[in-house]
C-alpha cells in the first residue's frame, strides 16, 4: 500500500493528460474537472483531452447504463445491492464482471489512446479502469495511469493491481481498497475537488446565494439524478422553523424540482434550484450538508468545512460511503425523519465555523506527481539491462505482470521460456514503414536544425542537451517506444521503456574551421537506426563560426511522420519566455472513438458526411486503380549503396508567400511547382515529360496532434518537366494537386494501408515492399505546414530548420519544406550518387523562385484567375484545419489575415492559441486545397 515513488523532473514538464471518465451522475466529471485543474497548476501548458468510456464503447451504451443505473437506485435497490453485495462475496463473480467490461471498455479505449498520445491518464471512472486495465494486461499500456476513486468506500470494481496507482480520498478507505483488490498500488489524496471549493466568509457566501444570513442555510443535495427520499427530509426539515432556510438542490431531476415548488411551505423557508453552477459558495453558506450516497457532493463538502448528514442513503455504494464517513467521524447518519430532525437540531445549536481560508492559496496534493513518475523512474544504470532495453529488463521497462513478480512472466520452474512482455500493436500504418525497411534504404525522418550562440555567448554543448533530455523525456512517451517481435504472423509491437539514458542517443562532433559539418551530417543520415533501443538519435556538429551548432535529429519513420517529429521537438524547445501559468480553459476537449474531437453534428448531418466519404473512398480507390505505374527514369536506376547525402537551403518566407499571392495558390502548390522546375533542370537528358510525386496530404482536422504515429494520407501527381512561364507550371500543379484531392485518393490510400495492416504480417510486408517502390513512384515531396514561433534549446536560439524525408526503394530523392519564422527551410536528402543532381536542384529552386517574382513584377496583372470549384468548401470536403477555413474567408473577400495551416496542437498544450499564427498561408487570396498537405 505505499505510493510509487519517482523523480519528478525539476521543471514543470508540459504533458498530454487523458482523462477517462463517464457521463453518469456528475461526480466522475467532477473529478476530472479537479484532476484537469491540478494539471494546469503544476505542469503550465499541458493538453488535456477527455474520453467518455461509456461513448466509445459503442452507440447507445451510455443510454443504456445511465437508464439501468437510475432504474436500479430508483426503483430496485434490492437488485443493485444484490449485484453490489455479489462483487464482495464471490471473487469468481467479480473477476468475471471485471474482465468482461475491461476488454470491452479497454478494445474500444484502445484507438482513443493512440490518437492522443497521452503520456499520462487518469481516470475517475471503474468501467474506464477495467479498460485501462486490461490493456496493461493485453497490450502493454506503457504510460502511467491512475485511478482517483471518487467513492469514500471503494469497491471492487473501482480498484486494479495493473495500474499504478489507486488513489482513494481517506486513510479510512485504504483498507477497503486493499481488500477489494489484492496487490494494488494505494495511495492517499486529498478530496478531488475544484480549488475553488475550500472555507469561506458564510455571511458574505449566503449573501452572494441571495440566502437570509440571519439564518442557518440547510442545503440538501443528492447529487445529479435526486434520488433517494429527498422529499421526506425536506418536509421534516422545513417542519423545523423560521431558524433554518431549506435549500434544494434537485440537479437535472426536473420533476423533482416541479414537486418540491407545489409544497405548501412558508414563504422563504424552502428555496428549489435545479443544477447549481456555483457550487462552492452554496456549500460556503451552508451550516448543513444533507446528502445520501457520498460521493462527489460530499466531498466537496469536506473541502469545504461543512457538516454532513446522510440521510437513508442510496443503495449499494451509497450505504457504504455512509458507514465508512461516519465510522471516520466525517459524517453523521439518519434514518428517520425524526433522527433528521434531531441531528440537525443538535448541529444548529452549535456555533457556526469559523475556518480561515488558506493565505497562499495553493492547490490540494491529488498525487498527480506521484503517478506520472510511476513509469518514468530510473530503475537501473544506463549499463542495466533496463536501460538497454534487452531481454533480462524487460520486466523492469515494459511489462508490468513481470515486473510484479507474475510466474506467468517470469517462467515457470524447472527453466521454462519466459512469455513474450506484452506489448502495444503497431498501427498498420506504422508497421508499414517497418516493413519496406531495406539494408540500403533506413526508414527514418528527422530536421536538422541550426542553432544560434547562447546569451553568453557559448555554443550549446552536448552535457546541455543530454541533461534537457533527462528533464524531458518522462514526459515523451515517443522517444521511450521500443520494438519488440510479437511472432512471425503479427505485427510487432512498442513496449514503453521505464528509463532511456540520453547520453546513448546523443553524439557530439567538433569540426574544423571552414567545415560546417555536412560531411557529419551525411555520414549521420547514412548509418540505420540500432531496433534494440528505441529508434531515435541525435547529433550535434559543434566548432562552428560564431558559437553556432547544428543539431540533427533523427526517428524510424514507424514512430511517427513528419508532424509527429515537429511535435516531438516543440517538447524539447523552450519559449523565449517562461510558459504563464494560465488557468485551465471552461470547456473540454472530448475526444471520440479515434481519438479525434468528438462531433458535435446531428445524426442526419452525420450519415450524410458518410455517405459522401464513401463516395470520395470509392472515387479515389478506383483513381488509385488506374494509376498506372511512374515513368523510368535514370533518377531510379539501381543504387546499392546507405550512402546519404543531404542538403538545406533556405527561402525568404516574404518571397515565397508574396508569389503565392500572386498566383492565387497555396504555398504548398508553389513550392511544389518550384520544385518540378527544379527537378526538370537537374535530370539527366533526355528529360521526361512527366514525373510522379508522392506528396502527403490529410484530410483529417487531426486536434489530437499526437507525437507519435503515421495519421496521413498521400496523393500521387504527375509533376510537368518541360519549360514553360513559372505561372503556367504553378497554376498546372495547383489544378492537379485539387483535382487529386477531390478525387478521394487520400481517403482511399488510408483505407488501404488499414486495410493490408489486417493481413498476417508476412503479407503486409510483401504488399507494402511492392507499392512503396520506383515502380509506383519517382520522387518523394513533402510540405509540412507545422511551423516553429520563436524557440530556444538550451537556451541557444533557432535560427533554421530542415525537414528530412525518407527515402523508398529505388527512390533516391526526398525533399522537404518547412517554414520557419521568416524562412521556408529546404531539405533535400539523396542517395550519395546523385549529390550533383542535388546540387542543381537546390540552386534551381532558388532561380525559379527570383524567375517568378520577376515576372510578377514585370506583369503584376498577369496571374492566373482561380478555376470554377477550387474553394475548398466543396461539399463533401473536411478542411484539414482552421487555416482553411481562414483562407476560405480571405478569399471571399473578408479582408483579415486568418491564421494559416497549423499542425493540429502542439505537444505541450499551447498547440494554438499559446503558439500564435502558424503561418501567414491562410493571407494567400487564392484557396488551398481541400486536404492541407502534411509530411508523411
Amino acid at each position: 500500500m505505499n505510493t510509487p515513488a519517482g523523480p519528478e523532473p525539476a521543471e514543470p514538464v508540459a504533458r498530454r493528460v487523458l482523462v477517462v471518465s463517464a457521463d453518469i451522475g456528475g461526480g466522475h466529471d467532477a473529478t476530472g474537472r479537479a484532476l484537469e485543474e491540478r494539471v494546469h497548476a503544476i505542469w503550465p501548458g499541458s493538453r488535456v483531452g477527455w474520453v467518455d468510456t461509456l461513448e466509445v464503447m459503442g452507440p447507445g451504451v451510455g443510454r443504456g447504463f445511465r437508464r439501468t443505473y437510475v432504474t436500479n437506485v430508483a426503483v430496485t435497490p434490492w437488485l443493485y445491492e444484490f449485484f453490489w453485495a455479489s462483487l464482495w462475496r464471490h471473487r469468481w463473480f467479480a473477476a468475471t464482471a471485471k474482465w468482461f467490461t475491461g476488454s470491452w471498455a479497454g478494445r474500444r479505449l484502445g484507438p482513443v489512446i493512440e490518437g492522443f498520445d497521452p503520456d499520462l491518464i487518469v481516470s475517475t471512472y471503474p468501467l474506464g479502469s477495467a479498460g485501462l486495465a486490461w490493456l496493461r494486461r493485453h497490450r502493454g499500456l506503457g504510460v502511467p495511469v491512475g485511478a482517483w476513486i471518487s467513492d469514500f468506500a471503494p469497491h471492487p470494481f473501482w480498484v486494479y493491481p495493473e495500474l499504478d496507482l489507486n488513489v482513494v480520498v481517506h486513510p479510512a478507505a485504504l483498507p477497503v481498497a486493499a481488500v477489494a483488490a489484492e496487490g494494488s498500488s494505494l495511495g492517499v489524496c486529498a478530496p478531488p475537488v475544484l480549488d475553488s471549493f475550500r472555507p469561506g466568509d458564510r455571511v458574505a457566501a449566503a449573501r452572494r446565494c441571495d440566502l437570509d444570513p440571519d439564518r442557518a442555510a440547510v442545503v440538501v443535495a443528492c447529487g445529479s439524478y435526486g434520488f433517494g427520499a429527498v422529499e421526506e427530509a425536506i418536509r421534516a426539515l422545513v417542519g423545523i422553523g423560521d431558524p433554518i432556510q431549506v435549500v434544494a438542490v434537485c440537479g437535472r431531476n426536473d420533476r423533482l424540482a416541479a414537486r418540491l415548488a407545489a409544497l405548501d411551505v412558508p414563504p422563504g423557508r424552502l428555496l428549489v434550484r435545479g443544477w447549481v453552477d456555483d457550487m462552492p459558495t452554496l456549500l460556503q453558506a451552508a451550516r448543513l450538508l444533507v446528502t445520501n450516497a457520498g460521493g462527489a457532493t460530499a466531498l466537496e463538502a469536506l473541502a469545504t468545512g461543512t457538516p454532513i448528514v446522510m440521510y437513508r442513503p442510496i443503495a449499494a455504494h451509497g450505504t457504504a460511503n455512509a458507514a465508512l464517513m461516519a465510522a471516520a467521524g466525517l459524517a453523521e447518519t439518519a434514518h428517520t425523519p425524526q433522527a433528521l430532525v434531531a441531528g440537525v437540531r443538535s448541529r444548529l445549536a452549535l456555533p457556526a465555523r469559523t475556518v480561515e481560508v488558506p493565505p497562499d492559496g495553493r492547490l490540494p496534493d491529488l498525487g498527480l506527481p506521484a503517478v506520472a513518475a510511476a513509469r518514468t523512474s530510473r530503475v537501473g544504470a544506463p549499463g542495466d539491462a533496463a536501460a538497454r532495453g534487452d531481454a533480462a529488463g524487460d520486466a523492469a521497462a515494459g511489462d508490468d505482470a513481470s515486473a510484479r513478480g507474475d510466474a506467468r512472466t517470469r517462467g515457470r520452474a524447472g527453466g521454462a521460456p519466459r512469455r513474450r512482455p506484452a506489448s502495444w500493436p503497431l498501427r498498420a500504418q506504422d508497421a508499414f514503414f517497418l516493413h519496406v525497411q531495406t539494408p540500403t534504404e533506413p526508414q527514418q525522418i528527422g530536421t536538422v536544425m541550426e542553432l544560434g550562440a547562447r546569451p553568453d555567448g557559448q555554443p550549446v554543448t552536448r552535457a546541455e542537451v543530454t541533461a534537457l533530455l533527462a528533464r524531458r523525456l518522462p514526459a515523451i512517451t515517443t522517444l521511450r517506444r521500443r520494438l519488440v517481435d510479437r511472432g512471425r504472423w503479427r505485427r510487432p509491437g512498442w513496449v514503453i521503456d521505464r528509463y532511456v539514458d540520453p547520453a546513448a542517443h546523443v553524439d557530439e562532433i567538433h569540426v574544423a574551421p571552414g567545415d560546417d559539418g555536412g560531411a557529419a551530417v551525411d555520414r549521420f543520415w547514412s548509418e540505420p537506426l540500432p531496433t534494440d533501443r528505441p529508434p531515435w538519435r541525435m547529433l550535434l556538429v559543434g566548432g562552428l563560426p560564431d558559437g553556432r551548432t547544428r543539431l540533427a535529429v533523427k526517428l524510424h519513420h514507424c514512430l511517427g511522420d513528419g508532424l509527429s517529429v515537429i511535435a516531438v521537438l516543440r517538447r524539447l524547445l523552450d519559449a523565449p519566455e517562461p510558459p504563464r501559468r494560465e488557468a485551465p480553459a471552461g470547456g473540454r476537449t472530448l475526444l471520440g472513438r479515434r481519438g479525434a474531437p468528438a462531433p458535435e453534428r446531428g445524426g442526419l448531418d452525420q450519415a450524410r458526411e458518410t455517405a459522401r466519404q464513401l463516395g470520395r473512398t470509392v472515387r479515389g480507390l478506383a483513381r488509385l486503380a488506374t494509376q498506372g505505374t511512374a515513368p523510368r527514369t535514370p533518377l531510379n536506376r539501381r543504387l546499392d549503396s546507405s550512402r546519404r547525402r543531404l542538403l538545406t537551403a533556405s527561402l525568404p518566407a516574404a518571397d515565397v508567400l508574396r508569389a503565392a499571392r500572386s498566383c492565387q495558390a497555396h504555398p504548398s502548390e508553389l513550392m511544389l511547382a518550384l520544385t518540378a522546375a527544379a527537378l526538370g533542370a537537374a535530370h539527366p537528358a533526355p528529360v521526361p515529360e512527366r514525373l510522379r510525386v508522392m506528396f502527403a496530404v490529410s484530410r483529417d482536422a487531426r486536434r489530437r496532434a499526437p507525437t507519435q504515429g503515421n495519421w496521413t494520407g498521400a496523393v500521387t501527381l504527375d509533376l510537368p518537366m518541360g519549360a514553360g512561364p513559372p505561372r503556367d507550371r504553378v497554376a498546372a500543379v495547383r489544378r492537379s494537386l485539387r483535382d487529386a484531392l477531390r478525387s478521394g485518393e487520400p481517403e482511399a490510400a488510408n483505407l488501404v494501408m488499414r486495410a493490408m495492416g489486417v493481413l498476417p504480417a508476412p503479407l503486409h510486408a510483401a504488399m507494402a515492399r511492392r507499392v512503396y517502390t520506383s515502380r509506383r513512384l519517382n520522387v518523394i515531396v513533402s510540405y509540412v505546414p507545422a511551423t516553429f514561433p520563436p524557440r530556444v534549446l538550451s537556451g541557444a536560439p533557432l535560427r533554421a530548420a530542415a525537414p528530412v524525408v525518407g527515402l523508398a526503394d529505388g527512390v533516391h530523392i526526398g525533399i522537404g519544406i518547412l517554414r520557419l519564422g521568416g524562412s521556408f527551410g529546404l531539405g533535400v536528402l539523396l542517395t550519395g550518387a546523385l549529390a550533383d543532381v542535388g546540387d542543381t536542384v537546390v540552386a534551381q529552386v532558388r532561380a525559379n523562385l527570383a524567375a517568378l517574382l520577376a515576372e510578377i513584377d514585370a506583369h503584376p496583372e498577369g496571374g492566373p484567375q482561380p478555376e470554377a470549384g477550387s474553394t475548398p468548401a466543396t461539399a463533401g470536403s473536411t478542411p484539414a484545419t482552421a487555416g482553411s477555413a481562414g483562407a476560405v474567408r480571405a478569399a471571399a473577400g473578408a479582408g483579415s489575415r486568418a491564421r494559416g495551416p497549423r499542425d493540429g496542437g502542439g505537444p505541450d498544450g499551447a498547440d494554438r492559441a499559446a503558439d500564435g499564427p502558424a503561418t501567414d498561408d491562410a493571407a494567400v487570396p487564392g484557396a488551398p486545397p481541400p486536404g492541407v498537405p502534411r509530411c508523411a
